[in-house]
């Protein structure tokens, strides 16, 4: 059975969630190698700067779209909570996760994960209960199955 779409502004939310990931991939790349003093080669020391600067940019980037996650993530909820399509509502409980996100401007250390995480989480509670994109489809109208 497909619907119509719902919203699209989970994509803001999926998108930031990756950049979280990432940070954490790159950064436990740099601290497995760890910041030695002197590198045994050069393509270790390479590897030390590229995974350092990755972190670095993926930081950055999950810094400045954490605007748009709290942005997505309110108006999405706001879209289901609203729809006719399916009896689903989300709790008001998960306006806490934006509101907790907003801490990433002051502490991202300990914002990011609740950010992740709390974004997972909402992304696979409306998966369940609207059912997930039909991303095969590349119509106007977005199908989801």
């Amino acid at each position: 059975m497909t619907a119509e779409s719902v919203s699209r502004w989970w994509y803001g939310i999926a998108i930031t969630i990756l950049f979280g990931v990432l940070l954490y991939a790159f950064a436990f790349v740099f601290i497995l190698l760890g910041p030695s003093e002197p590198a045994n080669s050069d393509a270790e020391l390479v590897i030390k700067v590229l995974s350092l600067a990755a972190t670095a940019a993926a930081g950055l980037l999950l810094y400045v779209m954490t605007a748009l996650y709290i942005i997505s993530f309110i108006i999405d909820w706001w879209c289901v909570f609203r729809t006719d399509l399916t009896e689903y509502k989300p709790t008001r409980w998960y306006l806490l996760i934006p509101l907790a996100a907003l801490s990433n401007f002051i502490v991202p250390v300990i914002a990011t994960p609740v950010l992740v995480a709390g974004g997972l989480y909402y992304l696979w509670q409306r998966s369940r209960m609207i059912g997930r994109p039909d991303l095969h489809n590349y119509s106007q109208t977005p199908v989801w199955v």
